[in-house]
C-alpha cells in the first residue's frame, strides 16, 4: 500500500486546475467549505494508507477499523467522505434538489436515504437546517410561557436561518408529524448505523437482513409512510458507510475480547521498554528476528478467470510441494545496517540432516546459512546454531534482540553460554497475540518478501520455463538472489517504516515498495544484447530489466547501485 503525501496531492490538483482558474485574493465562503471537506478526506486517507484491505467476502464489514472509535467518529468519517461525492448525489435521491424543500406533500420511496451533501453556494444557508434547530426556533416563536407568539424580527435575531412566518408554520407542522421526510430518513439512517456500529464493536456477524430489520424498527418510531427498507435502500446504505461483504477470517470468544485491554497494555509496555533501550544505546544495536513458513511451491492465491466460473483450477508441479513447507529466518535492524547479511533457512529432510552427497552438491551462497530438520521447522538445536554461527559473529559491542514469545526464543540460558564474552547481550520478548502489530518483520517485511517470491515462482509456470520451483537448489538460489535484491539501498526505508509502524521510532519516511518497483515497470527488453525473452523484473540495484535466464541462470547477484 502506498503512503500519501498531501503536498503532492495539492501539487497535482494545482496542475490540474491552473489553466482554467486563477487564485483570488479573498477566497469565498464556498471555497473555505470545500477546503475543509478536502482536508478531512485527505486526513482520513492518510490514516488508512498503512492499513491494507484484503479482498474477502461474506460478513458485512466497513473499511474503517472500529476499535477505539465512537459512533460520532464513525458517522463523521462516513459523512465527510460522502460530502465530497456531490456527483453521486442522484444515486441517493430520486430528485436532484440540493436541499430539503420548504414543504413536501409527496411520500418518499422505500429506497430513499438521507445523505448530507456539499452546500451549494447559490442556495441560502437558511435552507440547510436540522430537526433540532427547527424545534428550538419554533419553540422560541410560539413562546409557550407567555402564550403569545414572538415577532418575526425577534425570532430572526436569535435564529438567523429563519426567513419568514410561513417557514415557521411549515416547520411547526413538520415537527407535529415527527419531522419532514428527510428528517425521518436521517433518523432511520442514523439509528440503523448505530445498531450496525454497536454490533461490529461486539464482533457480531451482520447480514443485509439485519440492516433491514434495524431500519424497519427505526421507522416504527418515526412512522415514515411507504418505507420498507428495500434491498435497494440497503445497498445505498452500505455504499454510504463503506460497508462491504467480507469473509470471516477468525472467530474469537468474549473472553479474548475482554482480555484485549490487557493484551494492548502488554504491547505498550514492550514498545516503551524498547524505546528506553533506543534512548540509552541507539538504534544500531537493536535487531528483530522472526521465522516464517514457506511452501515448497509458493504460488499466488488468486488468478484471473472468466466471470461466472465456479471452479477455478491451477496447475502445480507437485501436489506435495503445496502442503509441505520449510522455514526462513530473517533479521533486521532500524540502525545503519538494515538487514543481517545472512538469511537462515531450514529445509525439510527425512532424516533431519543432509546426506554426504547433498552436502557437497547443494547450492551455496555467501548470504545463506542452510540447515535441515525432519519437519522443516526450527528446533532448539538449530536456534542455538543460528545464535552461535549467524547472529553473534555479526554483532559488535552490544546486541538487543527483539523476538516473539516462541518458547525456544525465551529460553536464553543456553544462548548466553554461546555468546562472546565481550558482547553485551539482551533479549526482549514480544508478548503473545501482538506480533502482528509491534513486530517489524510481521508488520511489513515478510509479507512483501513472500509477495515477490510468489511472483517469480508464478512467472516460471506462466512462461513454461523448465525449472522445478520446489527443488531445493532452485529454492535456495531464488532466496539468495531475492534477499540480495531486498538489501538494495533503494528499499532501506522499508525497514525504517516497519519500525515506525510498530511504534518503536518516530521517523515516518516514504519507502519504495519492492514488489511495485521490481514488477510494475516492465516495458522494454532485457538489458542483455540480443535477448528477446520476456522481462521478469527490474533489478532493485542497477535498475536493469532482466529476463528469467539473465536473473536466475546467470545469477544476477547485483551490488552496483544506481539511484
Amino acid at each position: 500500500m502506498y503512503s500519501i503525501n498531501p503536498l503532492n496531492v495539492l501539487k497535482l490538483l494545482g496542475e490540474e486546475y491552473k489553466l482554467r482558474y486563477q487564485p483570488d485574493d479573498a477566497p469565498s465562503e464556498a471555497d473555505k467549505q470545500l477546503k475543509d471537506l478536502i482536508k478531512d478526506l485527505i486526513d482520513i486517507k492518510i490514516a488508512r494508507s498503512d492499513s491494507p484491505v484484503l479482498e474477502v467476502e461474506e460478513d458485512l464489514q466497513g473499511d474503517l477499523q472500529l476499535d477505539g472509535l465512537t459512533f460520532d467518529d464513525f458517522e463523521k468519517t462516513a459523512g465527510d467522505a460522502n460530502l465530497l461525492s456531490g456527483s453521486a448525489e442522484r444515486y441517493f435521491f430520486e430528485d436532484d434538489r440540493l436541499n430539503e424543500p420548504v414543504t413536501s406533500n409527496t411520500e418518499p420511496s422505500s429506497h430513499e436515504i438521507f445523505v448530507p451533501r456539499l452546500p451549494d453556494p447559490r442556495v441560502p444557508s437558511s435552507q440547510a437546517v436540522n430537526l433540532d434547530y427547527k424545534k428550538r426556533a419554533v419553540d422560541y416563536w410560539c413562546n409557550a410561557t407567555a402564550k403569545k407568539r414572538r415577532s418575526l424580527s425577534s425570532v430572526r435575531n436569535h435564529f438567523t436561518k429563519v426567513r419568514d412566518e410561513r417557514q415557521l408554520r411549515d416547520w411547526k407542522k413538520q415537527l407535529a408529524e415527527g419531522g419532514s421526510r428527510f428528517d425521518k430518513l436521517k433518523v432511520i439512517r442514523l439509528e440503523t448505523a448505530k445498531q450496525y456500529f454497536m454490533a461490529k464493536q461486539k464482533r457480531q456477524v451482520v447480514k443485509d437482513l439485519d440492516l433491514q430489520r434495524w431500519a424497519i424498527t427505526a421507522n416504527n418510531d418515526v412512522d415514515l409512510p411507504g418505507f420498507t427498507a428495500s434491498p435497494y435502500w440497503v445497498s445505498k446504505f452500505k455504499r454510504y458507510y463503506g460497508i462491504v461483504d467480507r469473509k470471516i477470517t477468525k472467530f474469537v470468544t468474549k473472553k479474548s475480547l475482554e482480555a484485549a485491554s490487557q493484551v494492548k497494555q502488554s504491547a505498550e509496555e514492550c514498545v516503551a521498554l524498547v524505546r528506553s533501550r533506543i534512548a540509552e544505546h541507539g538504534l544500531d544495536c537493536l535487531w528483530n528476528t522472526d521465522q516464517s513458513g514457506f511452501e515448497y511451491e509458493m504460488r499466488p492465491g488468486g488468478t484471473l478467470e472468466q466471470k461466472g466460473v465456479k471452479h477455478v483450477e491451477a496447475i502445480t508441479q507437485s501436489e506435495n510441494s503445496m502442503t509441505h513447507s520449510y522455514t526462513v529466518m530473517m533479521t533486521i535492524s532500524p540502525g545503519t545496517r538494515k538487514f543481517h547479511p545472512i538469511l537462515f533457512i531450514t529445509l525439510k529432510e527425512e532424516k533431519g540432516v543432509f546426506g554426504p552427497i547433498v552436502s557437497k552438491t547443494i547450492f551455496k551462497a555467501d548470504n545463506l546459512y542452510i540447515t535441515a530438520s525432519t519437519s522443516g521447522k526450527m528446533t532448539k538445536k538449530l536456534y542455538l546454531e543460528w545464535s552461535e554461527k549467524v547472529l553473534f559473529p555479526h554483532m559488535e559491542d552490544r546486541c538487543i534482540l527483539l523476538a516473539d514469545s516462541w518458547k525456544t526464543f525465551t529460553d536464553q540460558d543456553a544462548v548466553i553460554e554461546l555468546k562472546p564474552e565481550e558482547l553485551q547481550y539482551e533479549m526482549i520478548t514480544i508478548p503473545p497475540k501482538v506480533t502482528g502489530s509491534i513486530q517489524p518483520l510481521d508488520v511489513l517485511c515478510f509479507r512483501m518478501y513472500k509477495g515477490c517470491f510468489k511472483k517469480i515462482s508464478n512467472f516460471v509456470f506462466v512462461n513454461d520455463i523448465p525449472v522445478h520451483v520446489h527443488h531445493r537448489d532452485v529454492i535456495l538460489k531464488l532466496h539468495s538472489l531475492l534477499y540480495q535484491q531486498l538489501q538494495s539501498p533503494r528499499f532501506e526505508n522499508l525497514i525504517v517504516r516497519a519500525w515506525f509502524k510498530s511504534g518503536y521510532t518516530d521517523e515516518r519516511v516514504q519507502y519504495v515498495n519492492p514488489s511495485s518497483f521490481m514488477f510494475k515497470k516492465l516495458n522494454g527488453r532485457c538489458i542483455h544484447n540480443n535477448c528477446k525473452n520476456t522481462v521478469l523484473l527490474v533489478c532493485g540495484w542497477c535498475k536493469g530489466r532482466l529476463c528469467f535466464h539473465h536473473f536466475y541462470d546467470v545469477h544476477h547477484f547485483c551490488t552496483i547501485y544506481l539511484p
